[in-house]
């Protein structure tokens, strides 16, 4: 007896695996995890105000063709570069840091040569190089007080830790140069001043001047082949919509024109067929 009591559970154990075989069998195997695509988003589609009018805006246009206004225009969110007492706006300057540190891993050291540059720098800068090349030079490759891309706390000239061709032409055909131009709209920036952009920028080829526009914006322009930011953002503005104005709320009609309504409808009381059309129908509710 306690031999038979004592195979009972051993028997249940192998039907009940017997029973749930065929059921295994049939349920649906996992699928395997797939690796998540990320496409590329296009950009927001700025308005008409934030590439005119904006100062503040990641598209503003500074050139001589559009100053600032006021002239001496400050950003609010500056904050200091990788501690390098140089300043930029918050998210441009997070993003040159990200690239300063990418770069290191690429095994190119690229420095941060100068960044903000306030109304009155501006001026002491532009008047030095007046005095030294003339006029006309002058403003080939310096901005005028007021027109300068270093005011608006989203320009950034690049160089190498060695000095080498800093802030000249050759800075492009360094092994530090190129880089920056392969890499610079993976976080944001573009070359503001190309090689073949003189008749439209106004300036000559600066390699190593970079300007934030944000990630979108960068491959986008680079997408687009526009060459320039001039005729990037001529291409923006041709699509750009202006901001529709907020409806205006009806205003309630006065006492007097509920007055007037309700005199009108006494009279179409007595108009056939003498329908009482004044009931159910209030103007003033």
């Amino acid at each position: 007896m306690s031999l038979f009591r004592a195979g009972i559970p051993a028997l249940l154990l192998c039907a009940s695996l017997a029973f749930a075989a065929p059921l295994a069998a049939q349920a649906t195997p996992v699928a395997p995890a797939t690796a998540k695509v990320h496409a590329e988003k296009a950009p927001k589609p700025p308005t008409k105000d934030e590439l005119t009018e904006d100062q503040a805006s990641f598209l503003a246009l500074v050139s001589r063709e559009h100053p600032l206004d006021p002239a001496n225009y400050k950003p609010k969110d500056l904050r200091d570069v990788a501690n390098s007492g140089h300043e930029l706006r918050k998210d441009a300057s997070a993003a040159l840091e990200s690239l300063l540190s990418a770069a290191r891993k690429d095994s190119k050291s690229l420095v941060l040569l100068s960044a903000y540059r306030s109304y009155e720098r501006q001026v002491s800068l532009f008047n030095g190089y007046k005095a030294r090349y003339g006029t006309d030079y002058a403003t080939r490759i310096s901005a005028a007080p007021g027109t300068s891309e270093h005011q608006l706390g989203l320009a950034a000239d690049i160089g190498l830790s060695t000095g080498q061709c800093n802030l000249k032409e050759c800075f492009g055909d360094t092994a530090g140069g190129m880089w920056l131009a392969s890499n610079a709209a993976d976080f944001g920036f573009i070359i503001r001043y190309p090689s073949d952009g003189e008749k439209i920028t106004g300036y000559k080829y600066e390699p190593w001047h970079l300007r934030y526009i944000g990630t979108d914006h960068a491959k986008a322009m680079a997408k687009s082949k526009a060459g320039t930011f001039e005729a990037y953002q001529a291409t923006l503005l041709k699509a750009a919509k202006t901001p529709k104005a907020p409806k205006a709320k009806p205003k309630p009609p006065t006492d007097a024109q509920v007055k007037e309504q309700r005199e009108s409808l006494l009279v179409l009381r007595f108009l056939p067929p003498y329908r009482d059309w004044s009931t159910g129908y209030d103007f003033g509710r």
